[in-house]
């Protein structure tokens, strides 16, 4: 691996997040103002149910990433690549269709209103991420970082003209279903684009109705078990979600998930460490790849642990923007520490999985995570019916889905190391004490102490050589 070119390609998809991440800040915090609590609720069922539609593309776009990962773009079969993504784009149109239809006759109201929209979004979400990973897949970062630029444009748009409209009193209301079809727009524009590039400018795809059942079938038979196990992580996450949206009111669950929609915010760019880092680790040897895991996983954690930090200045902005949804941070402030522990799962643990081809063994750990997380959840709401239990449940669950995870790695390649373990939950029970007890700026100065502390106790070692590599370049 060129250091220079992947902290290079590292940086730009950083950026295009960041700037991802302020028209995300800009809907996050408009977009609540714009609906009232209950058309927000409804907005955040849509995008529960959206979180599964990854499902329904069956493996073929983790496929892609996988048997492609790392190839020059010169060295591309293009017939191949055209036959895959011409039957791609036949079936997940289908499937699109049998969702809307049955929405149509099945649901009334507004649940018919939000599984139609799912319904569309279904195929032009699967087919962007299809293009985006190949876009990774070929190590054309700057082609996804230019994507993310645009829909971040399209996102500040879809957020400002309903904002001003009401402002200036041209329209009376904007309900959830409005906004919901300037969200698709915007992915169907982006669709618009990558179609263009890949077709038409560069034309390493084409349309044909032509079809090898062997390579299609080969695609998905790699990528379906990565896809399966991305749900189950997908599902585990989004559990006290669901539980939230089903036995509670829509009220509560849109409390409950702006403070997913805040956690989102602070995890968009740490997301770019994982799109920029497969492509390089397939070109690595399997041996190089595990001899990296302890220093891969403690640079991470004192990374993300930092990244904690953004919960005072986003506190501050509810208190005074969002009076409204000052109830949702007490859900934020326990779920918070829950971010390390994903973005450790999804960006290390699972991309040193697919590398070394072991994928079914963290699908194992992953079906028995979700079944230990479920009846965690059913016994927490059973026993004390409180949003808030459910949320220190949710912490409770990815804890255990982290713990078989990576030491079920650790253990085969003989790589044991209990202090990652400690350090996280040492940080977390510090910022739940903090967060808890003292106001904002003291709780801040405090955690901020207590994280270097912890990290120079536990992470001793890559704390020194972060230090060394910043002291250096400053």
């Amino acid at each position: 691996m060129k250091i220079t070119d992947f902290l290079r390609n590292l940086i730009t998809i950083m950026f295009s997040n960041g700037i991802l991440l302020v028209s995300q800040v800009l809907v996050g915090i408009a977009l609540p103002k714009i609906l009232n609590v209950n058309g927000f609720g409804n907005y955040r069922i849509f995008i529960l149910y959206c979180s599964y539609a990854a499902l329904l593309h069956f493996g073929f776009v983790d496929g892609i990433l996988v048997k492609y990962g790392g190839t020059n773009v010169n060295y591309l079969d293009k017939r191949s690549l055209s036959q895959l993504f011409s039957f791609f784009l036949f079936l997940e149109v289908i499937i699109s269709l049998i969702i809307i239809i049955i929405s149509t006759f099945l649901f009334v109201g507004k649940y018919k209103i939000i599984f139609i929209a799912v319904g569309v979004y279904t195929s032009v979400f699967n087919l962007v991420t299809a293009f985006q990973f190949l876009s990774q897949a070929i190590m054309n970062f700057g082609m996804v970082a230019r994507m993310n630029g645009i829909l971040a444009s399209l996102n500040i748009i879809n957020i400002s003209i309903p904002f001003l409209l009401l402002y200036f009193h041209i329209i009376g209301e904007f309900n959830y279903y409005n906004y919901l079809i300037l969200y698709l727009l915007a992915y169907g524009v982006i669709l618009s684009i990558y179609t263009y590039h890949f077709i038409l400018k560069t034309k390493l795809v084409s349309l044909t109705i032509h079809f090898e059942k062997k390579h299609i079938l080969d695609i998905f038979k790699i990528g379906l078990p990565i896809t399966i196990a991305s749900q189950i992580a997908n599902i585990t996450l989004n559990l006290d979600n669901q539980f939230v949206s089903i036995f509670f009111s829509t009220d509560d669950f849109a409390r409950y998930s702006f403070s997913y929609n805040l956690i989102s915010l602070t995890i968009s760019i740490v997301l770019a460490i994982s799109t920029v880092l497969f492509p390089y680790l397939n070109r690595q040897k399997e041996q190089e790849v595990i001899n990296n895991y302890n220093q891969t996983m403690s640079f991470m954690l004192l990374f993300i642990y930092l990244t904690l930090l953004s919960y005072y200045p986003i506190e501050l902005i509810i208190r005074f923007i969002l009076p409204e949804y000052i109830g949702s941070l007490g859900y934020f402030r326990i779920l918070l520490p829950g971010v390390a522990i994903t973005t450790s799962i999804t960006t290390i643990v699972f991309n040193h999985y697919k590398v070394v081809g072991d994928m079914r063994n963290y699908l194992k750990n992953g079906l028995i995570s979700l079944i230990l997380a479920l009846g965690l959840y059913v016994f927490s709401y059973n026993i004390f019916h409180s949003i808030y239990i459910l949320a220190y449940a949710s912490l409770i669950a990815l804890f255990t889905w982290f713990f078989l995870e990576d030491y079920s790695f650790r253990r085969r390649y003989k790589i044991v190391r209990i202090n990652d373990y400690i350090y996280i939950i040492c940080i977390t029970i510090l910022f739940q004490f903090v967060t808890f007890l003292f106001g904002n700026l003291t709780s801040f100065t405090l955690y901020f102490l207590g994280y270097v502390v912890l990290s120079f106790l536990f992470e001793k070692d890559s704390l020194l050589k972060v230090y060394q590599i910043l002291k250096h370049k400053l």
